[in-house]
């Protein structure tokens, strides 16, 4: 066993007694006539690392940092392993934090940001920097622990701030957008770097993001919000694959809206009559939601639908095909297949025999 397997081991033991249950129950918080958060009922299991997603707004940082301790809730509270800790101090809440931002102290080295929250806490100075350097070691940065701040790259300093997060054992790990900031390529590595820590460590893990593929290649659970409520929380195959509502269906990936007509046994569209999945609407015309990669197309010079944009994603082509009704409909095709097909050509569209999620007609 390497020295870097059994510090991973040795803080994974750490973590693994101390992996908390958290509970948001009821939360309320009001900024003038701004709802933050409006009633939110949710819970982390320990162990696992929760995604709260959603847009600008929503009240999924405002929801962090109630379990922070920096904001407080007007009503409801907030549970760490049964107890109600929202009137706790955030310096004695057991969280250790990591922002978008970095947040390290300039003056101070890689291994003295690793160590100051133990140097606050009294730690002796022998025992802190031992434990520095460990925790260094585990986010792959040991030999840089003399240099300052304005010395390392962006994902240098976020891991770094990392360990420093870890230094004090919290029981919940909290991060907040800490990715936001990073170029797409370091953003990646990281991303896994996190994962693979968090699996390691076990530790309790609430995770803000916008960025729904963080989300979902990330979490064990992802938790969508809009408006300061709750809209699903799921696996992130189940959110992608059974979106429980519209909202969810079209800010987690790509949806294509298709209008369609309720008729006895489903819904008709596109020629078709397919089952619904989920509730039905108390209307006659819908739309029916459905992903990229559940709509076939193929040429057919009789048909008086067009292709009218192509995006070359790699393995796939995304072809945006214009229906005579004016509707936009994206089909994702293999590469190859997706060629053959360019702007204006005609094509037929269709979709698999499968259930299909609805909702009232957008006008």
């Amino acid at each position: 066993m390497t020295v870097l397997d059994k510090t991973a081991a040795g803080t994974a033991e750490d973590a693994a007694t101390q992996a908390a249950t958290v509970e948001f129950r009821g939360l309320r918080r009001e900024f003038g006539p701004t709802v933050a958060l409006d009633g939110l009922d949710l819970t982390v299991r320990p162990g696992e690392l929760l995604a709260l997603l959603g847009p600008s707004g929503c009240g999924k940082t405002t929801a962090l940092r109630m379990l922070a301790g920096f904001e407080h809730p007007d009503s409801g509270a907030v549970l760490v392993d049964g107890e109600d800790v929202s009137d706790i101090p955030a310096h004695r809440r057991d969280a250790g934090m990591v922002f978008q931002s970095y947040s390290l102290f300039p003056h101070l080295s890689a291994l003295d940001n690793v160590a100051f929250g133990l140097r606050m806490r009294k730690v002796r100075t022998a025992e802190r920097r031992a434990r520095a350097a460990e925790l260094l070691e585990l986010v792959g940065l040991a030999e840089k622990g003399e240099r300052y701040p304005h010395q390392l790259s962006g994902g240098q300093q976020q891991r770094i701030a990392l360990a420093r997060a870890l230094a004090l054992r919290p029981r919940v790990l909290l991060l907040d957008e800490p990715l936001s900031a990073l170029d797409a390529k370091v953003r990646l590595t990281l991303r896994e770097e996190i994962r693979r820590l968090q699996r390691e460590l076990g530790i309790t893990t609430l995770f803000v993001t916008h960025d729904q593929e963080e989300a979902l290649s990330m979490a064990d659970r992802v938790a969508v919000m809009r408006s300061g409520r709750l809209e699903q929380c799921a696996a992130p195959a189940e959110l992608y694959g059974r979106p429980a509502t519209a909202f969810v269906a079209e800010f987690v990936g790509t949806m294509s809206r298709i209008p369609g007509r309720i008729v006895e046994g489903g819904v008709e569209v596109l020629g078709r009559r397919l089952p619904v999945d989920g509730d039905v609407p108390p209307v006659t015309d819908v739309d029916v939601l459905v992903r990229p990669e559940a709509v076939a197309v193929r040429a057919d010079e009789a048909s008086d639908a067009r292709v009218v944009a192509t995006a070359f994603l790699g393995a796939t082509t995304r072809l945006t095909v214009r229906l005579a009704d004016g509707t936009e409909v994206k089909a994702d095709l293999p590469a190859h297949e997706g060629a053959a097909l360019g702007a204006g050509a005609a094509v037929s569209v269709s979709l698999p025999e499968r259930p299909v999620l609805v909702a009232e007609r957008r006008h």
